[in-house]
Formats: structure tokens, C-alpha cells, sequence
């Protein structure tokens, strides 16, 4: 009989593991993936954004935001990209305003930051390779809402060298959205 027992409790603490997501989950991976098709399809119109310049011989440091552009980029966004929404942009101006205040803190830094890996597919891998890394019929998916926010986790890997990445959702206007691009999980899960 302890064996039952036993057995049950493991299960029972095994299942959330093993659950699949419900239909609001599965909803906010799908935008997800279809927002990394997308990007996919449209990299180039992403890349041809000149969000940054350098100041320097041949586009060299010190970097400064082209703040016009960036706002042709959220124009983009807004009338292009229906998996992005507001809270989205609203982030994408933060990392500018941090981008930019990194540009002057350090005027000889090679590597313009922010800008050092493909911001939104959030590696340093072509589209190519992220999109089968986020899309693994072998990752684990968990997506955890809080009213009209969410989480979804992306834990690619196996065993104790499982790596997690978050994608951050809104809720706008009743559809979930990207609130941010995807980023490593500073929690390891």
C-alpha cells in the first residue's frame, strides 16, 4: 500500500510536467511561433531598419540611436506585425534609451550594445537555426498568466542541461501580444 501511495504522490507531482497546455496557453505559443515565422519571411525588413550609426570612419563608434528611424521601425510594427503590440514597443524603447545611454557611457566600445545579437529572435544564430530551436517538438513549454499578462518559458536541452528563455505577453484589446523579445531566464527556469 506505501508503494501506491508513494507512486501517486510522484505522479501527482510529476504531472505539471507532463500536462499539455490548455487552450489559452497553447494560444500564446502559437503567437509566438507564428510572430518567429513571421520574422522568418521578414528579416530583411526587420534588418533594414538602421536603428544605429556609428559617428566614427565607416560607421565606426561612438554610436547614437537614429531615434527618426526607430520611430519608422515602431510604425512598421504597429501597421505590420500583429503579434506585437504597445506594451512591445514600450519595451523596445527602453532597450533604445539603455542602448543609447550605453553608447555615451562607453563613446569607444566596438561593439554596439543592444545590437551585438539579433534582437528579436534573441541569439546570435541565424533565424534559420532559432526557429528550430524554439520550435523543438522536444522542448518543454510553460506559460504561467497573471491577469492580463504571461509568461511563456522555453526550456531547450535535456536532463540537468535544460536552458530556459522567456517571452514576456500582453493582453491587448482581448489578443495576447509579444510584450518583449525573447531572452535567456535569469531564474534557470
Amino acid at each position: 500500500m506505501k508503494k501506491i501511495i508513494t507512486g501517486l504522490i510522484v505522479l501527482l507531482f510529476a504531472l505539471p510536467v507532463f500536462s499539455q497546455l490548455n487552450a489559452e496557453q497553447a494560444a500564446i505559443r502559437k503567437v509566438f511561433f507564428d510572430f518567429l515565422g513571421f520574422y522568418k519571411k521578414n528579416e530583411a525588413k526587420f534588418n533594414s531598419f538602421k536603428l544605429y550609426k556609428g559617428k566614427g570612419k565607416d560607421n565606426n563608434p561612438p554610436y547614437q540611436i537614429q531615434w527618426k528611424e526607430v520611430e519608422k521601425y515602431f510604425t512598421y510594427l504597429r501597421g505590420s506585425v500583429p503579434y506585437v503590440g504597445e506594451a512591445y514597443i514600450k519595451a523596445e524603447q527602453l532597450h533604445f534609451k539603455q542602448s543609447d545611454s550605453s553608447f555615451k557611457q562607453y563613446p569607444d566600445e566596438e561593439l554596439p550594445a543592444g545590437f551585438d545579437y539579433d534582437r528579436w529572435a534573441g541569439g546570435q544564430e541565424s533565424i534559420e537555426y532559432t526557429y528550430k530551436w524554439y520550435t523543438s517538438s522536444k522542448n518543454k513549454y510553460k506559460v504561467t498568466i497573471t491577469g492580463n499578462t504571461a509568461m511563456l518559458k522555453i526550456g531547450s536541452g535535456s536532463g540537468k542541461d535544460i536552458f530556459w528563455s522567456n517571452v514576456p505577453f500582453a493582453k491587448e484589446n482581448g489578443k495576447w501580444k509579444m510584450a518583449d523579445n525573447i531572452y535567456p531566464a535569469d531564474d534557470g527556469n
